[in-house]
């Protein structure tokens, strides 16, 4: 399809500026409180409301532990993922393997919660000795056998996304230098595991049809398809602008069926930005500077489209948006077919500090009747999710 450079009708109003301009300050004002207190009253339960007193906190003071510390009856944490949390506690150190993206991930979310990385683990010698991006020592598998005293006692985590990737690692880490199995942990399949995620606050009708805004591998329409369960679905329209998970995605939702994959970002209009394309789920639309400050390297030229205009008098009844801090937009360019179809959302809110109040306050100036809902998926402040009905 071609993309029209041309703006939106619904894309900019005068509920938008309100929250750009709290966004652009950047911190907790009277305005950001004045619209807090009007989301609290939409909220549906005390779950939410915890959750939404502890995000209030932590955007005021930036102390993580007021959403470390929730109880566990207000977090969604699958017992695989309070294991693992457990684990690195205990141990307070431990080794990644692998220095790439999914290891820069995790080494980042480790060091929020107290948790320090000895080293990283990676074949390529060109990655060491020192790793450029983190700071962090970079070792061999054969530096690891010749130190096996050193490191043995300590946890060992390996970030490679692909699992049959990671078993075979684990493999060589038994059998070839002797790490005891129990020392190891499978990474992102430990540490980002929970199925449920966006789809079990709500019960699936009939004739769904969901639109996913960041598909990154397609497990998510897999996801909405089994929660669909034995009622089926209609149709689900997917969109993912990183040109390496499109490709991966298109092939992998192929026998899916009833599926419409679409290789555009998606914003408040169409057009072209500056994109991250990590080809992991970090994959994000960046600044002009951004890509400037990474010498354009890993950057890419991509279009964006606004949904009003690409779904355009289709029927919609369910939307997810887990797009790395560009739900704002996005759910700007989705306003007609929102009004319209009064579609159920899950919306990820917390990639920018203010998102959790700014994005319900969007939606409740679209519908005001509008009842909102959030859940808690992480260890730390990630993968807090806003449910719309």
């Amino acid at each position: 399809m071609s993309i029209a450079d041309k703006s939106i009708e619904f894309g900019s109003d005068k509920a938008g500026y309100k929250q750009k301009a709290l966004r652009e300050a950047g911190s907790v004002d009277a305005g950001f409180l004045e619209m807090a207190r009007n989301v609290y009253a939409h909220l549906n339960d005390e779950i939410s409301k915890k959750i939404f007193e502890a995000r209030i906190m932590y955007a005021t003071t930036g102390d993580v532990g007021y959403i470390t510390g929730l109880e566990s009856k207000y977090r969604n944490l699958n017992s695989d993922m309070q294991v693992y949390v457990e684990r690195l506690l205990k141990d307070s150190h431990c080794l990644i393997y692998g220095a790439g993206v999914a290891g820069h991930y995790l080494a980042g979310r480790f060091k929020r919660f107290g948790v320090k990385v000895d080293c990283f683990i990676d074949q390529d010698e060109s990655k060491g000795p020192v790793d450029e991006q983190t700071g962090i020592k970079v070792i061999t598998e054969k530096e690891l056998s010749s130190n096996k005293a050193l490191y043995a006692d300590k946890a060992f985590v390996i970030s490679y996304p692909v699992k049959p990737v990671a078993d075979e690692i684990r493999k060589r880490l038994i059998e070839e230098i002797g790490i005891d199995p129990k020392n190891i942990l499978m990474g992102i399949f430990d540490w980002r595991n929970n199925r449920g995620q966006y789809f079990d606050y709500f019960d699936a009708n009939d004739n769904e049809v969901f639109v996913d805004c960041g598909c990154f591998d397609g497990a998510t329409c897999y996801n909405f398809a089994g929660w669909c369960g034995h009622k089926g679905f209609e149709h689900i329209y997917s969109f993912e602008a990183d040109p390496k998970n499109y490709e991966k995605s298109r092939e992998i939702l192929a026998p899916l069926g009833k599926c419409e994959l679409f290789p555009y970002g998606t914003a408040d209009v169409n057009k072209k930005v500056y994109f991250a394309a990590e080809a992991f789920e970090t994959s994000c639309i960046i600044s002009r500077e951004e890509a400037e400050k990474r010498n354009f390297e890993g950057v890419e030229e991509i279009e964006t489209v606004a949904l009003d205009e690409v779904l355009s008098g289709k029927k919609i009844t369910f939307i997810k948006m887990d797009i790395e801090g560009a739900e704002y937009e996005a759910l700007i360019g989705a306003r007609k077919l929102i009004m319209e179809n009064r579609p159920r959302m899950a919306i990820s809110v917390y990639h920018k500090f203010e998102d959790f109040v700014t994005l319900a306050d969007l939606v409740l100036s679209m519908h005001p009747d509008y009842r909102i809902a959030f859940r808690h998926y992480g260890f730390d402040d990630l993968e807090t999710v806003m449910y719309v009905e």
